[in-house]
């Protein structure tokens, strides 16, 4: 018995997972699970999972990881080919209970409709689709060059890589409180960063998508190099002292006398990086104001002038991510 798939509680986007590997008439590949995936997302409107460009065009790291999940739980099976196109997965059924998956009515009905159209489609057609409606997320790819015949749309795809890489050159700082691990490493593609700088003290989350080695991996499918800075942090004794009171204030004010006097050292390392690159400060909470990355970024530019600048990136907020999942038009480039 499999407690995690028979028991009463699952997260849904694991139910949506495994309909869709079950409905589909055959084994589904890797490249087409994703695509099926995020096709589904544009259908319903919901953020089951969220998407970044990868080499293979729209990409979940929230899906692969639930996918190896439910493999390690032995419930979804995988034939391993050489690459995503050649790899399968499908579900053993007798390790889950048909009715313990049962999807609401809407999505369900969503998922067949998007099952029967696509059928007859290779996962060639599927990509080719995607990133002709979608060209964000083919801005990375290193199959796109197939469609090298269509010049509108290849233009297309050069205007979004040429905004990105004309994002302004800042000391950025991001917190990923109520952010998907994909969402977050899309917020840090939109403004081309590309070294992320983590000022915990632990690298550590609750959310094992945010620890140190998981965080490192998922950077890497966006070409963000990890950069680990602990001393800049603080310590988890002194937060367990303050923020219980409610004394952020005098947390803040322990951090700017005890810790940033000895921090020169690590912002001329960020200046270093600022002068070559987009960078990012990463910490946990949404809000810079209740996080001391915020201080820590104004400390870098008051000792190194050459930073031009600090810009919070707060995905809330953000106009990206409505330019990226409104309905395609010519005038949008990120459609």
């Amino acid at each position: 018995m499999v407690e995690s798939v028979r028991g009463a509680y699952m997260l849904y986007r694991r139910k949506v997972f495994l309909n869709l590997v079950l409905r589909h008439k055959k084994p589904i590949s890797l490249i087409r699970l994703h695509k099926l995936m995020f096709l589904f997302f544009k259908s319903t409107g919901t953020a089951y999972y969220d998407f970044i460009p990868n080499k293979y065009g729209c990409y979940s790291i929230c899906l692969h990881n639930d996918q190896e999940a439910l493999i390690k739980q032995e419930v979804v099976i995988e034939t391993k080919g050489e690459s995503p196109f050649s790899s399968f997965l499908s579900v053993d059924i007798h390790r889950i209970e048909l009715d313990s998956i049962l999807l609401k009515n809407e999505d369900s009905t969503v998922l067949d409709t998007l099952i029967v159209d696509n059928e007859h489609k290779t996962d060639d057609d599927l990509l080719e689709g995607i990133y002709k409606a979608y060209p964000f997320y083919g801005i990375r790819s290193l199959i796109v060059d197939r469609f090298t015949s269509d010049q509108v749309f290849m233009n297309k795809i050069q205007t979004i890589r040429d905004q990105v890489k004309s994002t302004p050159r800042f000391l950025y700082t991001i917190g990923y409180e109520g952010l998907s691990i994909d969402r977050f490493v899309q917020l840090l593609i939109l403004q081309n960063i590309k070294t992320l700088v983590d000022v915990r003290k632990n690298a550590f989350s609750m959310r094992p998508e945010f620890r140190k080695k998981n965080l490192e991996m998922a950077l890497s499918e966006a070409g963000i190099q990890y950069y680990l800075m602990p001393e800049v942090g603080i310590p988890s004794s002194n937060r367990k002292e303050f923020l219980p009171s409610g004394k952020r204030c005098d947390l803040f004010m322990w951090y700017v006398e005890n810790t940033l006097p000895l921090c020169e050292e690590y912002a001329s390392v960020v200046a270093e990086l600022v002068s070559r690159e987009n960078v990012a400060l990463m910490c946990y909470e949404k809000d810079p104001k209740d996080c001391h990355r915020s201080l820590f970024a104004e400390y870098c530019q008051r000792v190194q002038p050459s930073i031009p600048g600090i810009k919070h990136i707060v995905g809330a907020s953000s106009s990206a991510k409505a330019s990226i999942h409104n309905s395609p038009n010519v005038s949008n480039p990120f459609a």
